[in-house]
């Protein structure tokens, strides 16, 4: 029987699931990119007033870090260096999603098998997986492109970009599908995928942090970088995409050839005959459960914090910076005003803050995963209750996030020179985390069909608006001031005084949310 037969069929079924998705994420993106070349017109007129804005932040290597290198003085350039990486990443992500989603996700619940009982080929569903993945980011980089030209930049930047912007989208649906083929789970899957979405990311990071600009060939968002939009554009690194894009499509092709239906190449190894001596009670299950995520995320932070101390001793004094990096660095600082190192430690320390907002709803889904998999089901068959269950898995997303936090902090405190104040600042990130969280737990409670989209909802949400949608959309007040929980917190560290109200008011909300949350879960259905 012919392997592809039935794909088109699955491509229509894969773009009736997204069709509300995939067009919000191309919404998103294209919002973010041409809203920030308005957002840029208003703010520098004329374009000394952006040369000077370019040349002050060029100067400053942690934030080149964040945002990848100046190419160009111009409203394009700057869009580029404020914007890019964060759509880079994105659409990359929104890649890893759909494939798993509709590869893997689809084995692991049964029904591929039920689809593939029909008339339909072995490699239909992949084929179809990667024609709808690929395509949502063709059709993001030209809207992007198309939305660049209509906001009146130049048509060789603005084809470099979409086409920047196409190619993570495209190389990760690639790495998915690969993933995909390793794994027997979903999870593991995604877990996989952006395993090397974060290393890729890393390596760009560190390209620019340093200035060696060698270490982007080495990293898929750094050639994107390396195309330069609204610079000097060069194809050259087209030379690396495309073949990327083809070697990691047919090495997934190869692999689903040599596997069976439901399982990955890389098979899960059977348990012990009998139950470990420590493996008790449902707190002992969750350890098991959690121990590797969170050792890893606890690994990883206390190298982010390495990393990001060692940037503090490149900070130099606020005063002898230009108004733009001082502007820039005054939202992040307390009514005292404090200097740029510590503006620089606290930012860093709610950027972790932020990325660490997603392990409480990863640990919160992997209970969600249990209940998929009729795992617990099997557990409330013995004498264990649901709420003692769910309880098991939450003392590990919340203490799982104290501990994640202060590995960060405090490596990056020891690094700095001033471990206290870094590890007590990030520490206070731990309540609007555990917010954020709370947000997981009640969408699983009341809505566990739906828990997953909404956790990742709440975690974008909390990243985006805050810090870029919301300026772009004029929404700064509003949303920085009300709905995003990390923005009430005292800014310790760069001038602010401590006081104890808001993290104990987030504490007070995540445990409302917690609660809720729990209170549904006791009155639903499993499943």
């Amino acid at each position: 029987m012919n392997s592809l037969i039935g794909t088109g069929a699955l491509i229509r079924l894969a773009l009736r699931r997204e069709r509300v998705l995939t067009p919000l994420w191309i919404a998103l993106l294209a919002v973010m990119a041409v809203g920030q070349v308005k957002r840029y017109g208003q703010t520098f007129p004329t374009p000394r007033a952006i040369a000077d804005f370019a040349a002050e932040m060029s100067g400053n290597r942690a934030l080149i870090a964040f945002g990848g290198e100046i190419y160009s003085p111009t409203i394009g350039g700057m869009t580029v260096w404020k914007i890019a990486d964060i759509v880079y990443t994105l659409i990359a992500l929104m890649a890893v999603l759909t494939v798993v989603r509709h590869t893997r996700a689809e084995e692991e619940s049964g029904r591929a098998e039920l689809v593939g009982s029909a008339v339909v080929g072995r490699a239909a569903a992949l084929t179809a997986s990667l024609v709808v993945s690929c395509a949502a980011s063709l059709v993001t980089g030209l809207v992007i492109a198309l939305g660049m030209m209509g906001a009146g930049l130049e048509a060789a930047g603005s084809l470099a970009l979409g086409i920047g912007v196409a190619a993570p989208g495209l190389i990760f649906a690639g790495v998915a599908a690969v993933a995909a083929q390793l794994t027997e789970g979903a999870r593991t899957a995604i877990a996989l995928a952006s395993g090397v979405l974060a290393a890729s990311y890393v390596l760009r990071f560190v390209a620019d942090g340093s200035g060696q600009e060698w270490v982007k060939w080495l990293s898929p968002q750094g050639w994107s970088h390396l195309l330069r939009p609204y610079g000097e554009e060069r194809w050259t690194p087209l030379g690396l995409i495309l073949p990327a894009v083809l070697l990691t499509v047919a090495a997934a092709y190869r692999l689903a050839a040599r596997r069976d239906l439901g399982t990955g190449l890389i098979s899960q190894r059977p348990g012990p005959a009998t139950a470990a001596p420590g493996l008790r009670g449902p707190l002992a299950l969750a350890w098991r459960l959690q121990r590797g995520p969170l050792l890893g995320w606890t690994a990883g932070f206390a190298v982010m914090g390495v990393f990001f101390g060692g940037l503090a001793a490149t900070i130099p004094d606020m005063a002898g910076q230009g108004a733009s990096i001082q502007e820039f660095f005054r939202r992040y600082t307390g009514p005292e005003g404090a200097s740029l190192t510590d503006a620089y430690l606290w930012l860093i320390a709610l950027s972790m803050g932020y990325t660490a907002a997603l392990y409480p709803l990863l640990a919160v889904l992997r209970l969600r995963g249990e209940e998929i998999t009729g795992h617990a089901e099997l557990l409330l068959t013995a004498p264990v209750s649901r709420l003692r269950l769910a309880a098991s898995h939450l003392v590990f997303a919340a203490l799982g996030t104290v501990a994640v936090m202060a590995a960060g902090g405090l490596t990056m405190g020891l690094i700095a020179g001033d471990p206290l104040r870094v590890l007590g600042a990030t520490l206070l990130q731990v309540p609007a985390v555990w917010a954020v969280g709370g947000a997981g737990v009640l969408a699983f409670g009341l809505l566990p069909r739906a828990a997953a989209a909404i956790s990742w909802a709440a975690f974008l949400f909390v990243n985006l608006f805050g810090e870029v949608l919301g300026p772009i959309l004029g929404m700064d007040y509003w949303i920085a001031n009300t709905a995003v929980p990390f923005h009430h917190l005292p800014k310790i560290l760069s001038g602010g005084a401590f006081t104890a109200v808001p993290p104990a008011a987030l504490t007070g909300i995540a445990v409302l949310l917690c609660g809720a949350g729990l209170l549904a879960y006791r009155r639903r259905d499993t499943a």
